[in-house]
C-alpha cells in the first residue's frame, strides 16, 4: 500500500527503535525507503563550529548504520542528508519523487520537534511510530507482527471531509489488519453544551447510523470484525482513553477535522493524539491543491 516511504531519522533512541523494528513498515507493504537526516539541527543543539566536522562524521556513521539495519530487513534504501529541518523539504521530496508515506519515531512523553513539524505540514500520510514505556529498540523488534500493521486498529472520525479521505485509506488497509477495527466518534461536549444539550439524543441517533454504515462497508470489504463506539466528552481525552480500554495497537485518523481555524490555533484533536498516544498513529492529511 505504501511501497515507497520516507523515514525521517536522527540520533534519538526513538529513531533507532523505528529503524531496528522497521516500525511496522513491512506491514504497510513498504519496499523502498529514503532515509533522511538533518544536519542543520546541530545549530539548534548549540554545537560549536569547531566540533561540527567531528559531529558530521558521527552523523554519517549513524546514517550508514541505520541504512545497513534497514537493508538487512530486506528494504531497498537510499540515504540523503538535508540542511536544516524543514517539513517543506520533506513534503517536496515526497510529492516530486512519489513517496506515499512519511515516517518518524517519537516518544509518547516527549514529542520530538521533527515529528511536530512533519505532522503540522505533511502532505502525505504520516506515520508516527511510538517508542514508549522504556522499551528498547531490541524489545520493539521482538514485538514485530508477522505481516500486517496491527491486530486491532482504532479509527477515529468526526465525519469531516478529511475523515472521509482517511476512511478510504482505512478500507484499503483492511488486508493489513489482522483481527479488528474499532470505529469511534466523540460527541464534543465543548460544541454541544449548554446550548444543544436537548439535541444529544438526535445527534447520537444520526451518528450511530453513520458509524453503522461505515461498519457495513468494512465488513463487506472483508474486515474480520468491526465494532462501533460512540462517546460524549473531550475528543482527545476520550480517544486516548479508548486506546487503552480497547487495547488498540494503532490509531488511524484524518489530520484535520471540523473547525479548521480553531484547530489551527489551539492544536487539533489529531495532533493531540499524535503527541500523546501510547501506540503508533497514522495521520491522513487533507487534500491540498
Amino acid at each position: 500500500m505504501f511501497r515507497r516511504a520516507i523515514v525521517a531519522s536522527d540520533f534519538s533512541k526513538e529513531s533507532m527503535a523505528l529503524v531496528i523494528s522497521s516500525g511496522g513498515l513491512k506491514g504497510f507493504g513498504t519496499e523502498e525507503i529514503l532515509l533522511l537526516q538533518f544536519w542543520g539541527t546541530l545549530d539548534v543543539l548549540g554545537v560549536d563550529s569547531f566540533y561540527k566536522p567531528t559531529v558530521y562524521e558521527d552523523f554519517e556513521k549513524n546514517l550508514q548504520k541505520q541504512k545497513s539495519i534497514l537493508e538487512g530487513q530486506g528494504f531497498k534504501v537510499e540515504t540523503r542528508v538535508l540542511e536544516g529541518l524543514s517539513a517543506s523539504q520533506v513534503n517536496k521530496i515526497a510529492i516530486d519523487e512519489n513517496y506515499s508515506l512519511i515516517s518518524v519515531g517519537s516518544d509518547r512523553y516527549i514529542f520530538s520537534s521533527m515529528a511536530n513539524e512533519l505532522i503540522h505540514n505533511a502532505q502525505r500520510p504520516t506515520y508516527i511510530f511510538k517508542s514508549a514505556d522504556g522499551k528498547s529498540a531490541e524489545e520493539y523488534n521482538k514485538q514485530k507482527l508477522s505481516g500486517g500493521v496491527a491486530d486491532h486498529v482504532l479509527f477515529a472520525t468526526d465525519f469531516s471531509k478529511n475523515s472521509e479521505v482517511a476512511f478510504n485509506y482505512l478500507v484499503e488497509m483492511i488486508p493489513l489488519i489482522k483481527n479488528k477495527i474499532s470505529l469511534i466518534h466523540i460527541q464534543d461536549e465543548y460544541r454541544i453544551t449548554p446550548y444543544l444539550d436537548d439535541k444529544i439524543e438526535e445527534f447520537n441517533r444520526i451518528d450511530s447510523g453513520r458509524l453503522e454504515a461505515m461498519k457495513k462497508v468494512l465488513l463487506d470489504k472483508g474486515c474480520p470484525d468491526v465494532e462501533t463506539v460512540l462517546k460524549y466528552g473531550s475528543p482527545s481525552s476520550e480517544i486516548l482513553k479508548s486506546v487503552k480500554e480497547l487495547s488498540a495497537q494503532m490509531v488511524v485518523m484524518g489530520s484535520q477535522g471540523r473547525g479548521f481555524v480553531n484547530e489551527f490555533f489551539l492544536g487539533s484533536v489529531s495532533h493531540n493524539i499524535a503527541r500523546e498516544s501510547p501506540v503508533p498513529v497514522l495521520l491522513i492529511p487533507v487534500k491540498r491543491q
